[in-house]
């Protein structure tokens, strides 16, 4: 075969595609459709994690901020996550984050990709530049492998020389470790520094650490790690937000390669695996009779009490999703 400058730019079109292929996670709400609607009205955070799918949950959730996987905006498949904040003190967020002190997915160096897809929906009262923030948790490891120093790195449009209104009613993407964007620093419980910064600088040898007056951030560096990711709305954007996100990804030149998608589980899915199946069928056996409140996973109809009509839901929908 003659390799041609056309055939060239195909093969070299479609190694580029494969490279940035990610294995699918598929993410799936608590609730079949239409989805997941989780709120709280106090000033105090809310978290909501999710039985299914260990080290994600809603969480900052105050002041009627609403954060759930749902049918309101697909994207990738039936779902997508949805945000609502009324007002300017609302917030709510989706996090993914290892909970046991010390797993992480890479080295901040080895972040090569980066990307999210966001929507703004036009009856969004905030102000017009504003859209969808993506964090990474980033931290350091003590000499016994244990992370510390946990914040975020943030990426927003505004740090980045991105002037006027955002898009409307369309989804948006958005790559940014490649590119190179800036991000600026959220230590947990060490306030904001606005001081953003390319990732290329937070990812070199020496690092950066911010300072403003008399605070100073964490210093993080090529050797900081990767431990999570967050999506979120709020606080302190003067007016309503209306909003979603779905699929993260994330690859690492370690190996590691994450694409979070997230979608609705189908009707009579008990254990979140996107499948109705004999597992599931087994479960609502397991625990027929229980009575439960909140968001309890058995109770499909979400009436109470395990019961006939909670079997009638799985053998309705038996083989469906997959």
């Amino acid at each position: 075969m003659r390799w041609t400058p056309v055939r060239i730019g195909v093969l070299w079109l479609a190694l580029t595609l494969a490279l940035h292929a990610q294995i699918e996670t598929r993410v799936y709400s608590l609730f079949a459709a239409p989805g997941d609607w989780f709120t709280h009205s106090g000033a105090n955070y809310a978290f909501f994690p999710f039985f299914h799918q260990w080290n994600w949950y809603y969480g900052h959730v105050q002041h009627d901020g609403v954060v759930g996987i749902r049918t309101d905006y697909p994207r990738s498949g039936n779902g997508s996550v949805y945000f609502y904040t009324p007002t300017t003190l609302a917030k709510s967020d989706i996090e993914f984050r290892f909970l046991d002190g010390q797993s992480y997915w890479g080295r901040l160096r080895d972040l090569e990709w980066l990307s999210y897809d966001w929507y703004r929906d036009s009856r969004s009262t905030v102000a017009g530049y504003i859209h969808l923030p993506l964090r990474i948790y980033v931290a350091n490891l003590d000499s016994q492998g244990r992370l510390r120093d946990l914040g975020y790195l943030i990426y927003e449009r505004s740090m980045n020389g991105f002037g006027g209104a955002v898009p409307t009613d369309t989804w948006v993407t958005e790559e940014v470790a490649a590119s190179n964007r800036r991000f600026w620093q959220n230590p947990i419980n060490g306030g904001n520094f606005f001081d953003a910064q390319p990732l290329s600088v937070w990812q070199s040898d020496e690092g950066y650490q911010p300072r403003e007056g008399n605070r100073v951030g964490v210093r993080y560096n090529g050797d900081s790690v990767v431990c999570g990711v967050s999506v979120g709305a709020g606080t302190g954007w003067n007016g309503a937000f209306i909003g979603a996100v779905d699929n993260i990804v994330l690859r690492f030149r370690n190996g590691v390669q994450l694409h979070f998608n997230f979608e609705v589980r189908p009707e009579g899915d008990v254990n979140g695996d996107g499948i109705v199946d004999d597992a599931d069928l087994l479960q609502i056996l397991m625990a027929f009779g229980v009575t439960c409140s909140g968001y309890c996973f058995y109770d499909l109809n979400r009436d109470g009490v395990v019961d006939d009509a909670d079997l009638l839901l799985v053998l309705m929908n038996f083989g469906a999703g997959g």
